[in-house]
């Protein structure tokens, strides 16, 4: 399943891109670009087509012509600005609604959409993007598939380069199969222009507020919140967080009006949370509020078992020409990976690249030392 959004207009797709997942949802501004992307999409699938009147040089009428000529099965919805009534159109293959878009909030109506999608989604996905077969990876993956469904936030802890962001992603997805995940790296969210990117501020609200602002936190709502090296927050940035997450209600700079924001809570760290609160580096009420289960993601070292099953996924994934003797899997078995799965594909890769044309892979003991 897909969905094309079309218009020449930044403004109107900018109204879904947030709700929904990057794979799922497909941007154009010109109607050939889009045709052929229909074209060359997957004879399996039914894409839906969202078009604004504002097409550039093109018409809705242009559109809905070349995409009968396709022959391929879509479902187009054509938005008309209020006075406009719908043109005549030639008997088509495939259904077409006209929606004004004065009397449709189209981001209220897409979500509705995209719930009923997740439904039949959901229950298909997996947590196999974590890839390994040793009793730690099984409890990892065991993990997320309990809590992931659950009404719970969620702490991931483990070393830089274990695939922390990978398993907060699955999250999401048990729950937001169709929406994008907001990810934010806690390293950025300092003094006010950082409250300004996370809260979102209005036009006017500081010097160089020169436009509205919505905010990370608005566009979490209904989704998924994930914050990176949650560690890095300074103690007022956890106590103006505690509230919001709270209550779900928070003021934007300049603004004295409340907004809510309902959203899934995904937080990781690579430092133990325990430790920061001994040394007052970090709030103990916020920690419980962030961790109602916590989920350790294990360094490479705990489970060299899975090397091979890694680098099969790596070499199939960004090089299936290449392959991997025994010998050099030994090699990367005896090292202790100090970063972990992301140095290990760093390895492979810069081995892929200096091999060339030749299919065997040559791992030399400097690639790892």
């Amino acid at each position: 399943m897909s969905l094309f959004v079309i218009s020449s207009d930044w403004r109107f797709k900018d109204r879904f891109k947030h709700h929904f997942a990057y794979e799922f949802l497909h941007e154009f501004s010109m109607v050939n670009k889009l045709v052929n992307a229909v074209v060359q999409a997957d004879m399996g699938e039914e894409p839906w087509i969202l078009a604004d009147e504002r097409l550039g040089a093109s018409s809705q009428l242009q559109l809905v012509s070349e995409l009968q000529q396709t022959r391929r099965k879509v479902r187009v919805i054509l938005f008309l600005d209020r006075g406009n009534s719908p043109f005549s159109l030639p008997e088509l293959s495939f259904p077409v609604e006209f929606i004004h878009k004065e009397t449709l909030k189209y981001s209220q109506f897409f979500l509705r959409f995209s719930e009923e999608q997740s439904v039949c989604e959901e229950s298909c996905y997996s947590t196999e993007s974590l890839i390994g077969n040793s009793s730690t990876m099984q409890e990892v993956r065991s993990s997320l598939a309990l809590y992931g469904k659950g009404e719970c936030s969620i702490h991931l802890y483990g070393e830089t380069g274990t695939g922390k962001e990978i398993a907060a992603g699955i999250i999401h997805k048990m729950k937001n199969p169709l929406r994008n995940m907001i990810c934010v790296n806690c390293s950025l969210l300092h003094g006010a222009i950082g409250d300004s990117m996370f809260y979102g501020h209005t036009k006017g609200a500081f010097t160089d507020g020169k436009s509205d602002l919505p905010g990370l936190v608005h566009d979490a709502n209904q989704s998924t919140l994930f914050l990176d090296e949650v560690e890095n927050l300074s103690l007022d940035s956890q106590a103006n967080m505690l509230r919001l997450l709270e209550s779900g209600r928070y003021r934007q700079l300049g603004d004295n009006k409340v907004k809510v924001s309902k959203f899934r809570l995904v937080t990781a760290s690579n430092q133990n949370l325990k430790y920061l609160i001994e040394d007052k580096r970090f709030r103990k009420d916020f920690y419980y509020r962030i961790s109602d289960a916590t989920i350790c993601l294990p360094p490479l070292r705990n489970h060299l078992e899975d090397i091979p099953l890694l680098c099969q996924h790596f070499i199939k994934e960004h090089f299936p020409e290449k392959k991997i003797s025994e010998q050099d899997m030994m090699l990367l078995k005896l090292y202790p990976w100090p970063g972990n799965v992301r140095q290990l594909f760093s390895t492979l890769k810069r081995s892929c690249i200096r091999s060339g044309q030749e299919a065997q892979l040559h791992i030399l003991p400097e690639d790892i030392a």
